[in-house]
């Protein structure tokens, strides 16, 4: 399974808001979100646990966002500065990665806010 951020995004929007079971029911594919929530659980980003079954492969609990969480959630939250950090990767030929997020992040913010001023 390939990490999808805009997945990313959704499920930390999700579990912040207290609405990640709601999320995952509505989910075109359920399989693409848990597997993206199992690597942010893995990442220490949720805390939550990984549960195996025969029928799923995985399913997740999800308990709340940790302070790591909450950091590169508010990073991305904003529609404009993740936006941003999509199309500055993509114009630099950069993969998406948690520290490129960060850094990315971190300039188009202050693009962003450099606009409005």
């Amino acid at each position: 399974m390939k990490r999808d951020w805009e997945i990313i995004r959704q499920v930390l929007i999700a579990v912040e808001e207290d609405r990640f079971d709601e999320y995952l029911d509505n989910a075109e594919n359920q399989k693409i979100v848990i597997g993206n929530t199992v690597l942010l659980i893995n990442a220490n980003f949720i805390d939550g646990n990984i549960l195996s079954n025969l029928d799923t492969d995985e399913d997740v609990h999800v308990k709340c966002l940790t302070w790591q969480g909450h950091e590169l959630l508010d990073t991305i939250r904003s529609k404009p500065v993740w936006d941003k950090i999509k199309s500055t990767a993509l114009d630099k030929g950069l993969e998406l990665t948690f520290d490129a997020v960060k850094l990315l992040g971190a300039k188009a913010l202050a693009l962003v806010v450099g606009n409005l001023g």
